[in-house]
């Protein structure tokens, strides 16, 4: 299952399937989906699907319909498809429209269940992806070329529309952020806030340029990437799109992570708000935006960066608060409230950060990875520990004899946290995939003085942490050292870049949330009202699965999305993507599955209901973009240009 289709291969694959395949129209009405993973909460739940069900899943099976192409990029997107039915469109006809915006900036609006191109805009030029960012000064490990690039290994050959946008329901207008280069580079590139019809792609207003400054920090002074998706909030009447931005060289000078408020009275860009004073704290959590609850507080994961609790928030979850613009005062963004459990020096040993480490990519997982593959000499003579974990499974934590330096990129903001607002609780988790409950009515705002004791530090969370992604034996997930924390589980990485997908279990009268760390199986865990996570089950699947073992496996895990209808708890599925292969270095073919989300297998496993694995359909995996199920059909962006549209088989 490692085949890659060459780019002529994959555009005939498509045409044969526009042209040949009957398209049928779902008999289910299409519920909105605005933002990625449905709504502010980031559930990444459909509460409304009616036709595709446990029972009808696993008797009739699932189909390729066809494949929906997204245009001028060979990878085609990475922004999640959003959806809006009933949209009038110039003609007059009616249709549920999805919007496609590719990383050549360009957008598409097409009918949801045919495909049907409505309309087409160009957003202007992208940035060429094997343009150098800088000098030569490093050769990353299994990287394409001397010169450091926005992605060393040249998977994404346009960099455009990286994050997804928003759907304002009511006034049917598209919020976007794309990055436009007159001449292709990334040094002359900037960020503009685009706002289109929906109905038509036309543009509402020029584009917005995205500028600022907070402290000391200038948005403009460095080369910054916005992957973190946009999220819109209505507090008071008052309509507000944000986003959050990171920097493509990450441990550069003038690095740090930005939140942006764009006030859609106005259309224009209102404050903004450096996470660091050029020391990091990007947000991008693999693609996820900011989280946002009724009152309008955003909530968020830090990555890298410098920490000291009042102006430099690195590997933190923040909250903060947004004050609109008054007669007397301007608008303002400010952190009110942190957690936050260790920082990178002490993580790394006091070591000075990497040179020009790239946003996105894992400086732990390359560090080991010499050119060619297999393990290297400093993996070879790593220390070893054997553990046994409570579920009698052996396992041997490999801790890396390598540069401290690497461990500087921790990345705890490699995925979005589960926030269930109904019981008050984040469930935020990053590369160690350890999950840490935090209360959002107080976070506990910790301080350079907490971190000496990590106890109390630990005490603050709604309920004690826990090893989320995979059960490496006794190892306690808050340490006093957290150089403790700097293993591999039998070699291989264990990080978390899906943000958790939250779903009421009605059998176990209890919330749940599914995760699915690199090179480890889907894991369910029950969330108490008190934010207690339990273990419920794993999956029998692996991700990665042909790389895993050859250390330190592949990335980045899986990606799910799920629905039901309302609380029926046999209409409960759940839909991931995995890769085969490390989709980190190279682009391969993925896995479609479709499991029961409340009942388990005889093995008391997660129960698998459909497998594109044995019906041998292949795709090639998009790393950080999960399905989107609605209306009877699951939505799979894939590497080959477009998206794939499933339904149930007839």
């Amino acid at each position: 299952m490692t085949i890659v289709w060459k780019w002529i291969t994959r555009r005939c694959m498509i045409g044969a399937l526009l042209s040949l395949t009957p398209l049928t129209l779902a008999a289910q009405t299409m519920v909105p989906w605005l933002t990625r993973s449905v709504d502010n909460s980031r559930s990444g739940w459909n509460q409304h699907e009616t036709l595709l069900t446990q029972a009808s899943v696993a008797s009739k099976g699932i189909r390729r319909l066809t494949i929906i192409p997204v245009t001028g990029d060979a990878r085609g997107m990475e922004a999640q498809p959003l959806i809006l039915p009933g949209v009038k469109v110039a003609d007059g006809t009616t249709h549920d429209l999805m919007v496609l915006p590719s990383m050549a900036n360009v957008v598409r609006g097409v009918d949801a269940h045919s495909g049907a191109g409505l309309w087409s805009v160009s957003l202007g030029a992208p940035i060429n992806g094997n343009t150098p960012t800088g000098p030569r000064k490093i050769k990353p490990d299994g990287c394409v070329g001397d010169f450091p690039t926005i992605d060393c290994h040249a998977i994404n050959d346009k960099w455009g529309v990286l994050s997804t946008g928003v759907i304002d329901a009511e006034t049917q207008r598209l919020y976007l952020v794309a990055w436009v280069s007159p001449d292709g580079t990334p040094q002359n590139a900037k960020h503009f806030v685009f706002v289109l019809n929906a109905a038509d792609g036309t543009r509402v207003i020029p584009p917005v340029l995205v500028s600022g400054s907070s402290g000391t920090q200038s948005y403009s002074s460095a080369m910054r990437k916005q992957r973190s998706s946009l999220v819109l909030t209505n507090v008071n009447g008052r309509k507000t799109v944000f986003w959050a931005s990171g920097t493509v060289q990450e441990t550069g000078q003038g690095a740090a992570g930005w939140v942006f408020a764009f006030d859609c009275a106005t259309n224009s860009i209102t404050t903004q708000l450096a996470l660091t004073q050029g020391e990091g704290a990007g947000i991008w959590m693999g693609g996820q935006g900011l989280a946002a609850d009724e009152q309008g507080f955003l909530y968020a994961i830090t990555g890298n960066g410098d920490f000291d609790g009042t102006s430099q928030f690195g590997e933190s979850f923040v909250k903060i608060k947004y004050t609109p613009t008054s007669r007397q005062t301007p608008a303002t963004l400010v952190v009110v409230d942190h957690w936050t459990p260790w920082v990178d020096l002490v993580r790394s040993g006091q070591a000075k950060k990497p040179a020009m480490k790239i946003s996105g990519v894992s400086a732990p997982s390359e560090a080991l990875k010499p050119v060619g593959g297999g393990m290297n000499m400093s993996l070879k003579k790593a220390a070893r520990v054997t553990n046994v974990n409570e579920r009698g499974e052996k396992v041997v934590l490999v801790f890396p004899k390598m540069a401290t330096g690497n461990w500087s990129d921790e990345d705890w903001g490699s995925a979005g946290p589960a926030c269930i607002f109904a019981i008050g609780v984040c469930v935020a988790a990053g590369k160690d995939g350890i999950g840490y409950p935090i209360k959002t009515a107080n976070l506990g705002g910790t301080t350079v003085v907490d971190l000496a004791d990590a106890k109390s530090n630990c005490a603050k969370l709604a309920a004690p942490p826990v090893w989320l992604t995979m059960s490496p034996g006794p190892v306690d997930p808050c340490p006093a050292n957290p150089q403790t924390l700097n293993f591999l589980p039998n070699g291989d990485t264990a990080h978390l870049h899906m943000t958790p997908v939250q779903f009421f279990d009605p059998v176990m009268k209890s919330w749940t949330i599914f995760v699915w760390g690199e090179n480890s199986q889907l894991h369910k865990w029950a969330v108490s009202q008190t934010g207690a996570l339990t273990y419920v089950a794993q999956g029998n699947e692996f991700a990665s699965a042909n790389v895993r073992g050859n250390n330190p496996g592949g990335m980045p895990g899986g990606f799910c999305s799920g629905s039901s209808n309302g609380t029926d708890p046999d209409s409960a599925i759940l839909v991931c993507t995995i890769s085969y292969g490390d989709a980190n270095a190279q682009v391969g073919n993925g896995r479609l599955l479709v499991y029961d989300a409340v009942h388990l297998a005889a093995d008391k496993s997660l129960k698998v209901l459909w497998d594109s694995q044995n019906e041998n359909i292949q795709f090639l995996f998009n790393k950080f973009d999960p399905p989107v199920i609605d209306g009877g059909q699951i939505y799979v962006p894939n590497y080959n240009g477009g998206v794939d549209v499933y339904e149930l088989a007839m």
